[in-house]
């Protein structure tokens, strides 16, 4: 059933239940704009721009986090150097999502609040993941070989532990979220970003 056929409904059988019931009343007055701007968060939001705010704090994390840095040509301490920003950038990204989602405000729609949250999970894991990886790499000496490649390789084995978006999967029975998330702009964005290359 689309989002707004059962209130739709509801409000037509309320009319025609008004009308059976004999209700005929004359309002005096002049029609005039609602006072009240629609809310931006909560009940009465519009789904879609709450969503796209939702998205646009993971997309915070998921663009630098796709943006991997070239190592052509570069030493060992290039690549440290190289690997250290890149992972500087990423965990730059997940603080300004985790800010942007305590800014979304209650969501407008059933489950909204469960997603956000499992965004909100998944921003703060994987910061605390991308912080020990980082550290992994800063504390790397190039002009050591061996103890190199095992602070990357310890790296790497952190961060492959971060999995997808995860936070996507709790779309499955909410329909009119389906429904916004899909719509949103920002989501859009991400669900390009986030397909296997």
């Amino acid at each position: 059933m689309a989002p707004f056929a059962r209130p739709a409904v509801a409000a037509a059988a309320l009319i025609a239940a008004l009308l059976a019931g004999g209700c005929s009343t004359t309002v005096a007055g002049t029609p005039s704009a609602d006072p009240a701007p629609r809310p931006t968060a909560g009940p009465g939001a519009d789904p879609v721009v709450w969503g796209d705010k939702v998205c646009g704090a993971l997309l915070s994390y998921y663009q630098p986090l796709s943006a991997r840095p070239d190592y052509n040509g570069a030493d060992l301490g290039g690549i440290k150097t190289r690997l250290s920003e890149y992972l500087g950038r990423v965990a730059g990204g997940i603080g300004q999502g985790q800010t942007q989602l305590k800014a979304v405000g209650a969501s407008p729609v059933t489950g909204g609040d469960q997603f956000a949250k499992a965004i909100g999970d998944l921003l703060t894991r994987t910061g605390t993941t991308v912080g020990q990886a980082k550290a992994d790499v800063d504390s790397a000496n190039p002009a050591d070989v061996a103890g190199f490649e095992g602070k990357l390789k310890a790296a790497q084995d952190k961060l492959t532990t971060i999995g997808a978006a995860q936070g996507l999967n709790q779309l499955g029975a909410t329909p009119r979220l389906d429904k916004a998330v899909a719509a949103a702009p920002k989501c859009k964005q991400l669900n390009q970003l986030a397909k296997p290359s």
